[in-house]
């Protein structure tokens, strides 16, 4: 890991940085914040997350489940799905929207058995016959003369750190009289054995068992491998391997770097399923939240619409059981019976929206519903008799048009007459709801260029105010910034300093994608990079972060004189150059003041507080910056870009400040009003 010296020796000399005299030199603008007043309210609901399995965010990223393909599911496609090549093709389905018939490819891999490989006098299949669980018939069959070795290096590698237990479950049979020996070693890189240990498998009957095996030594791309010694057949089921060292163990399976940085950003709640995985390519390979319950090994997981099977390891129960653990409230995102509409947009017939109704409701059921319920009881048997944090549903993913806002009121009567209490989301923009009857909120989405967010930080000042708010459940800067560099971030703090103004309208948000396996980029600037050995948060991370960390309770009124400066980019394209949103903590009695620099120049500001009571001298700052827009993080520098916190003295009612250049910067200013 590489240190940014610069940065470090920055915050170093700046822990009791003298507040600049604007005396000496004048300010260039002047930000005069009004205490006298409060503005709007800005929800504690603010900032939360979205998950959605892209990018091997949950199999290859949240998940601790360190084996790919453990179930040998890999290869079992949606129904009236075919492979031709390296695509997997769907069935043809009338597109609501074009009129038309359509269809679409998505990747599919060659590999006979993805993600496992074999070595020596043995030869392997894929098998249906005798599944231990009807719901993942696939099993694989190693048929050995001599000595063979079946591995599995999992999502681009195995990391296997020193002395740490993992436990590996195994269901394994033999059978056409097999007589040998299994055995399960940990193999690092360099193909020093780690760990092993005897695998017993049941003679001509599945055996579901589990074992501890513990490294020598650490490897950052380990596998896992089975020696088979002896001549028949010995048949895999499932195999599993997770780390002792999880986040929340059995219960929460998932990796404790990862998940600590979902809770690092202190999410108010999480968004689950998705994204279009909640819609598919087409309605046969949409998100279906009953398979994801019960024993891993029993799960069929289901091919995505991102090109890579999910293994369903991460369910419904998991992500509730997570939100609970973080104190966060839990959203769920139902299908009204549609495809995606970018893609094959198929329609189920109307005879069976009312069997897409009640699986929604049943999914609030397991959540919420008591024991005595169909799906409360469900939930009671699988540890938790008590109800999950369930508090948001959002009807659809994406959807749009006639067809989506009748659905729409037929699913929002229903959940409204049984749950009243929960908060129900519609797909429409800023544009209107159309004939849409009742909503609690909106759901607009901004995929976009830095100049969009830079110039579009006032959009919601003029929005129409309705019976509803406002959730902007997907926004980000995912275009012209590499993989996600400062500008991106920059544009992305200027746009939330214009939610957070309008709080009386923007409730809550999320920045989507939230996760990318570094190996697997299917969707290109994601907010956190994860690799088997580390996880890392873009510049995008810390802005999310700041603004989680420093929600004002309420906003305060600010206007900046002299203001106006403008910035020219590469692209030609031009945007202002600072932006502001100020606001007040009513329990620690502090201004906050978010201000973005996106010039390469520092630009001073004088602060001043009109109706305080009072202003300390003594203030903080925290402070995210980088040399240039174009820096980004990398597992090399994952801290390039990172907050660093100064002490300020010589703040006050009035004082002037130096804003670095490409910065995001929080004031707390201790003061009464």
């Amino acid at each position: 890991m590489k240190i940014n010296f610069k940065h470090v020796l920055a915050a170093t000399a700046a822990t009791a940085m003298m507040v600049a005299s604007c005396d000496r030199k004048p300010a260039q603008e002047t930000l005069i914040i009004d205490l006298s007043e409060p503005g709007a309210e800005i929800s504690p609901s603010m900032y939360g997350i979205f998950f959605e399995e892209i990018n091997h965010a949950g199999d290859g990223g949240l998940l601790a489940e360190m084996v790919e393909n453990m179930s040998f599911e890999e290869l079992e496609m949606p129904a009236g799905y075919h492979a031709e090549g390296d695509r997997l093709i769907s069935p043809a389905k009338f597109h609501q929207d074009r009129k038309e018939m359509a269809r679409t490819e998505n990747r599919w891999t060659g590999d006979p058995v993805p993600g496992w490989t074999l070595e020596g006098e043995a030869g392997m299949v894929l098998s249906h016959a005798a599944p231990m669980f009807k719901t993942a018939p696939t099993s694989l069959e190693v048929r050995a003369k001599g000595n063979a070795v079946l591995s599995n290096d999992g999502y681009w590698g195995m990391n296997f750190i020193k002395d740490n237990s993992y436990t590996l479950r195994t269901i394994v049979k033999a059978k056409g009289g097999f007589a040998g020996n299994v055995t399960a070693r940990l193999v690092a890189e360099d193909g020093t054995v780690l760990a092993e240990a005897a695998i017993e498998p049941g003679n001509n009957v599945w055996n579901d068992s589990s074992i501890e095996l513990r490294p020598s030594e650490g490897s950052g791309k380990g596998s896992l491998s089975f020696v088979i010694e002896g001549n028949g057949t010995v048949c895999f089921d499932y195999v599993s391997l997770l780390p002792e060292d999880t986040f929340g163990g059995k219960t929460i399976p998932f990796r404790k770097d990862v998940a600590g940085m979902l809770a690092g950003l202190h999410p108010s709640f999480i968004r689950w399923p998705g994204g279009c995985v909640v819609e598919g390519t087409s309605l046969e390979n949409r998100f279906e939240w009953k398979k994801t319950l019960g024993d891993p090994a029993a799960r069929p997981g289901q091919y995505s619409l991102w090109g890579y099977r999910c293994s369903y390891a991460l369910g419904w129960h998991e992500m509730l059981s997570f939100c609970e653990a973080i104190g966060a409230a839990s959203m769920f995102v139902c299908n009204i019976g549609f495809g995606c509409q970018y893609r094959c947009g198929d329609v189920c017939p109307e005879k069976e929206i009312a069997d897409y109704l009640q699986n929604c409701l049943d999914a609030i059921e397991y959540a919420l519903g008591p024991v005595d319920s169909e799906w409360g009881a469900k939930r009671a048997e699988a540890g938790h008799p008590d109800p999950f944090p369930l508090k948001y549903v959002e009807i659809g993913n994406e959807n749009w048009g006639a067809e989506y806002e009748r659905r729409y009121n037929i699913f929002h009567k229903a959940i409204k007459e049984k749950y009243p209490e929960l908060t129900l989301i519609c797909n429409c923009g800023l544009k209107g709801t159309g004939k849409i009857e009742k909503t609690d909120m909106i759901d607009p989405h901004f995929y976009v260029r830095p100049e969009y967010f830079y110039n579009n930080t006032h959009i919601f000042d003029d929005a129409k105010r309705g019976d509803y708010t406002a959730y902007v459940g997907e926004y980000a800067t995912n275009q012209a910034v590499g993989g996600g560099n400062m500008n991106a971030a920059l544009s992305e703090a200027a746009f939330i300093g214009g939610m957070e103004r309008n709080g009386d309208f923007v409730k809550m948000c999320s920045y989507a994608p939230l996760f990318e396996n570094s190996n697997d980029r299917v969707w290109p600037v994601n907010l956190i990079w994860i690799n088997s050995t580390g996880v890392l948060g873009r510049s995008s991370y810390y802005v999310q972060k700041m603004a989680a960390e420093n929600r004002p309770d309420f906003n305060l009124s600010a206007n900046m004189t002299e203001s106006g400066e403008i910035t020219e980019t590469e692209s030609g394209e031009s945007h202002p150059a600072v932006f502001y949103a100020c606001g007040y903590d009513k329990k620690a009695e502090e201004v906050i003041v978010k201000v973005v620099n996106a010039q390469p120049e520092a630009h001073r500001v004088e602060i001043a507080l009109d109706g305080a009571a009072s202003a300390s001298r003594k203030a903080k700052a925290i402070t995210l910056a980088a040399d240039s827009l174009e820096d980004e993080n990398s597992f090399d520098e994952p801290m390039k870009i990172s907050p660093v916190e100064t002490s300020i003295r010589g703040a006050g009612k009035r004082f002037c400040y130096d804003f670095e250049p490409c910065s995001y910067t929080i004031l707390r200013i201790p003061a009464k009003r």
